[in-house]
């Protein structure tokens, strides 16, 4: 099958809006940084209506504020590929990449160590392999190391976690080598949970997950440990009530996929949920926050 590629560059300050758009007209989406910005890439299969959804993509990218990008600066791309070309494609500049203490990004179709890259292994590294397919979470993006980190520093061996807006499956796979008892995967893309069904496999974790779709975490059956969720401030703002009600007493949402424009915003949905920010780590405008779901106070 034949898939229509849209491909649009924009400065960071624009990514969230961008992603948003692509997210909601396509569903998987990945982000490469390039010399030019970031290349934001999103498909929909030949057997869609590919005219209409051009024309509704660069309507929304009309939209995006003056203040977030120059019309200048964004640029849009079309063209026709199929699942080969799209990993022969990644295959060309893929390296590894080092996240945090112990975490290494691999695809499979590359050696750990490389002999073309300069990182050098450590003792305690930690291999996540990915093959991203049509899905967002390469690990080349800020939000997806940001939340890596975090689980790093979050998670529990044997806590219970839902990664929302699973994408690739790549923060599954940390968390369950990590140390997680069980991760629920949830997207509301197909091709989503196809990649990460084929993600778990590949890194021998597939015993501790499910990878299921959907639109909120809120059909989880049970309390969990952790929930993280890497998709836009929109959502992870909508779906602060919802995580926190799943979350047991001293669990962490983890929330990425949002800058500092947001902060207002995000700040007001999670003191809604009765949340309590944790950590915070930056980069490129982008967040990724660590929020907690407090004890019961006894009287």
């Amino acid at each position: 099958m034949r898939w229509r590629r849209f491909s649009v560059t924009a400065p960071p300050q624009a990514s969230e809006a961008v992603s948003a758009i692509l997210q909601q007209l396509c569903g998987g989406l990945s982000i490469v940084t390039t010399r030019a910005g970031l290349v934001h890439q999103a498909y929909t299969s030949e057997a869609a209506d590919v005219e209409r959804a051009q024309a509704e993509l660069e309507a929304g990218l009309r939209r995006i504020p003056l203040e977030l990008v120059e019309p200048a600066r964004v640029a849009l791309e079309a063209d026709w590929v199929d699942e080969l070309d799209w990993a022969e494609a990644w295959k060309e500049h893929y390296r590894p990449i080092r996240v945090g203490k112990r975490l290494v990004i691999l695809p499979s179709w590359l050696s750990w160590p490389d002999p073309k890259s300069p990182l050098k292994p450590r003792p305690d590294d930690i291999i996540i392999r990915i093959d991203p397919g049509m899905a967002f979470g390469t690990g080349a993006h800020a939000t997806s190391q940001m939340c890596m980190v975090a689980l790093e520093n979050y998670l529990r061996p044997g806590d219970d976690v839902i990664d929302f807006g699973c994408g690739s499956g790549i923060l599954t796979i940390t968390a369950c080598k990590l140390g997680a008892n069980s991760v629920l995967a949830i997207d509301n893309d197909p091709v989503c949970i196809k990649v990460t069904a084929e993600n778990v496999v590949k890194n021998d974790v597939a015993e501790r997950c499910e990878a299921r779709l959907g639109e909120s975490p809120a059909g989880a059956n049970g309390p969990r440990d952790l929930i993280v969720a890497n998709v836009t401030g929109q959502v992870v703002a909508g779906q602060a009530g919802d995580a926190a009600t799943l979350l047991k007493p001293g669990g962490y949402y983890i929330i990425s996929g949002f800058t500092d424009r947001s902060d207002n915003d995000m700040a007001e949905a999670i003191a809604a949920a009765k949340l309590e920010i944790a950590d915070r780590y930056g980069e490129d405008e982008w967040w990724c926050w660590v929020t907690a779901k407090q004890a019961a106070k006894l009287s």
